[in-house]
């Protein structure tokens, strides 16, 4: 009698680790015969993974645990949420299994014995989450345009307001070995541009014997991928403004280094106010992170920036407000993604006193979103200008009739007019205008990489 197919889907919350670690388990799952199909489809098995970074991430998470028990036969829940608050999680109706953050290693086989077995008995398998073993994870084959590798797992900051370190232990560090291994196989499956990625990416390393700088081994594992034949783009995720030292800037802007490196970088800020990073017990100050995007930029003029910011942090007054404002101003920010704080329980803002209502967070959300909208208008004015006569690289993610649309070495969303490309080719275009969501232009035929210092950035 020939076996059952077993179909699966997998649903993805939150961060680029948990991407990263989705695409795993489910290249494992493809290896050993299972369909996938889209979420919320009827299969035998859902797989949930969750994320618990804000309240509203929680909310997210169970409400798309529900969706998937109405269509499954077996339900998996994983990823922070589950690690954080798996009873919670094992009272909705449904669930079979739950997997904290460092058995995904081992998920894929789980989730085909979950699809094998008759019985709904329910299972609670979140170790604490301090194992290598999600760390060792890898990823050969690309799923998409631009693939993500993870390099590094958990964060030993303890920020006032923060519960992942909670949920995904302290830092290990995958070998640069094994990360260069793994960006090598990418390339042989035609991946052009990799993402490092981390819980928090500036920390790779710490936990190796020969201690080195804050931020000196991500540098060297940098330098490292971009002599990988076949990758031709390296991204990084989220930093802490202080990793950006003289010794990290002057890796990254080697000439063969800077040739691959995109000149984009995501700033973990949350305030421009020195008095509230105190309060979150960030490890930086005001000046110290303007400073810090000033030196990267004189390395590297043609650097642009976005930045993560939480607004309604407890005690924040309107001065502390227009000071965060004023700060993104001033680091001219092209992105920014501005959060209304949210309450975690377990830590410590979660009981300061001088909590901000919840109309007055919506208010300066709100309030933050038009500045910021504002400044990315004049921003994207200057870049068009820099770009009239020389070009962006756009890495093709998608064709439509006669044009193609991707995101340029500074992360800036192009359509490409009278341009039919491959996926994954990476295409110089001259930029003419913005239609409020793509920058617009035409490709050239050209071939030699022209990065020009812009103006204002």
């Amino acid at each position: 009698m020939e076996k059952a197919e077993i179909t699966a889907s997998i649903l993805t919350l939150g961060c680029r680790v948990n991407q990263y670690e989705s695409d795993v388990v489910t290249a494992e799952l493809k290896k050993k015969g299972v369909r996938l199909v889209p979420f919320g489809e009827k299969c035998d098995v859902s797989i949930i993974n969750t994320c618990t970074v804000t309240a509203e991430s929680d909310r997210k998470s169970r409400q798309m645990i529900r969706k998937a028990a109405a269509v499954s036969t077996h339900v998996a829940v994983t990823g922070c949420y589950a690690q954080i608050a798996s009873d919670d999680a094992m009272k909705i109706e449904g669930v079979e299994y739950i997997c904290g953050n460092s058995g995904k290693a081992s998920l894929a086989d789980m989730i085909i014995k979950l699809a094998g077995n008759n019985e709904h008995s329910a299972t609670n398998d979140t170790t604490p989450p301090d194992s290598y073993s999600s760390v060792s994870m890898k990823l050969e084959t690309p799923n998409r345009t631009r693939s993500y590798i993870k390099i590094e797992d958990g964060c030993n900051n303890i920020c006032s307001y923060c519960i992942i370190n909670k949920a995904r232990g302290p830092v290990r560090s995958k070998n640069p070995s094994l990360v260069l291994e793994e960006a090598a196989a990418l390339a042989k499956q035609g991946c052009r541009e990799v993402i490092l990625t981390g819980i928090e990416s500036a920390s790779y390393g710490l936990d190796f014997p020969e201690r080195k700088p804050y931020g000196h081994a991500l540098a060297e594992l940098i330098r490292d991928v971009s002599k990988i034949d076949g990758i031709e783009r390296i991204g990084l995720g989220s930093l802490e403004p202080t990793v950006m030292s003289d010794c990290f800037c002057k890796i990254i802007s080697e000439e063969n280094v800077k040739k691959k490196v995109l000149p984009h970088f995501h700033i973990s800020l949350q305030s421009g106010s020195s008095e509230i990073l105190r309060k979150m017990r960030r490890r930086y100050n005001s000046d110290m992170a303007l400073s810090a995007i000033e030196r990267m930029r004189s390395y590297l003029p043609e650097a642009t920036f976005s930045a993560d910011v939480i607004v309604g942090f407890p005690t924040e007054t309107e001065e502390n407000f227009l000071e965060t404002v004023e700060f993104c101003r001033a680091a001219k920010f092209l992105h920014l993604h501005i959060f209304p704080y949210s309450k975690r329980k377990g830590t410590e803002a979660a009981v300061m006193g001088g909590q901000i209502p919840e109309h007055e967070k919506k208010l300066r959300l709100g309030r933050f979103e038009e500045i910021g909208a504002g400044i990315k208008h004049e921003l994207i004015d200057e870049y068009i200008a820099t770009h009239r006569d020389n070009p962006v690289y756009m890495l093709t993610e998608k064709c439509s009739g006669r044009f193609s649309t991707g995101h340029s070495e500074h992360f800036i969303e192009v359509k490409a007019l009278d341009c039919v490309s491959d996926i994954g080719e990476i295409v110089p275009v001259v930029l003419d205008g913005y239609d409020g969501h793509f920058c617009t232009g035409k490709r050239v035929l050209t071939r030699k990489p022209i990065i020009p210092a812009m103006r204002n950035f």
